[in-house]
């Protein structure tokens, strides 16, 4: 009769050992070496805005004035934002860039996405030509097509107009919108297109019901980079529209610097204004983001 083997009773070397314990004054030390660079890392970034915020809240004596650190802080208020929106058209000129960067990012998206899904998902002569053009418009800069633009501006009438500056900006943008979306609808399998369609969905619904859905980032991506580059941009708004009702905020900004004095704490409330827009539509965009790709990585 055999003996039950895996009854046998476990040596006392075989017995499992205890894990080590780690060290807590060592795993702090490595948390300091991650925790401090980084920490001096974001202090030299995020410490220029705060400092502009800052002299926007200072008065006007103390921004040229020699003094200790103990009275920085003396004498802050909104001084230099009543001065702003009270004496200036700062507050037309901000509706007139939400306006603009508004529509143009609708127009670049909606055409980014139409040409994008065009050419991933169809194979046709001229796809690879296409492809070519809308890469040699990036390489080529658009500061020496200001003349034939402003002179072709002059000839249709979009000098000092909304619509003029909205065609730039969507002509700018479109390329490099074009070529992101590209990446996101390479990624997607065509299987889906070709399973909704026997569904019954037609060329229109598989786009906005089955493939946007999922190119999201993308879209989201294209969507904050063409806000930022309208948002900013200064030089095609300077030129095209020098109507003082159609001025911009980079332009109107500009503006307050004086030719032998300027307000300091003008110029930095507006720059404090300026940056609200960008940094509340990357938030809402950024929570919206996380919360599509978080829903869309759990299977009902």
């Amino acid at each position: 009769m055999t003996a039950d083997v895996t009854s046998r009773p476990a040596r006392p070397d075989e017995r499992k050992r205890p894990a080590p314990r780690r060290d807590p004054n060592r795993r702090r030390a490595r948390d300091l070496l991650v925790i401090v660079p980084t920490f001096a890392i974001l202090l030299v970034i995020v410490f220029p805005v705060l400092w502009m915020v800052f002299t926007s809240l200072r008065p006007t004596t103390a921004l040229a004035a020699r003094l200790p650190w103990s009275r920085y802080f003396d004498g802050l208020g909104f001084g230099a934002y009543s001065r702003l929106f009270g004496n200036s058209d700062f507050a037309r000129y901000i509706g007139n860039s939400l306006l603009v960067s508004a529509v143009s990012t609708v127009c670049t998206v909606v055409l980014a996405s139409l040409a994008a899904y065009a050419l991933s998902r169809f194979a046709f002569r001229l796809r690879r030509t296409i492809m070519m053009v809308v890469l040699a418009t990036q390489l080529l800069p658009f500061v020496v097509l200001i003349t034939p633009i402003y002179l072709s501006f002059g000839e249709l009438g979009l000098l000092n107009s909304y619509v003029g500056l909205i065609i730039v900006y969507t002509a700018m943008t479109l390329p490099l919108a074009i070529y992101l979306l590209m990446g996101y609808f390479n990624t997607i399998p065509i299987a889906l297109d070709e399973a909704a369609r026997i569904d019954g969905c037609s060329n229109v619904g598989v786009i906005f019901r089955v493939v946007f859905p999922i190119a999201l980032p993308g879209i989201v991506t294209v969507i904050v980079t063409t806000f930022i580059a309208t948002w900013e941009e200064y030089f095609f708004a300077s030129v095209l529209n020098t109507s003082e009702d159609l001025k911009t905020v980079q332009v109107g900004l500009s503006s307050f610097f004086g030719e032998y004095t300027s307000d300091w704490g003008v110029i930095m409330a507006a720059a404090t204004v300026a940056t609200v827009p960008t940094i509340v539509l990357f938030s809402v965009v950024q929570k919206r983001l996380v919360a599509g790709m978080a829903a869309g990585s759990v299977k009902e």
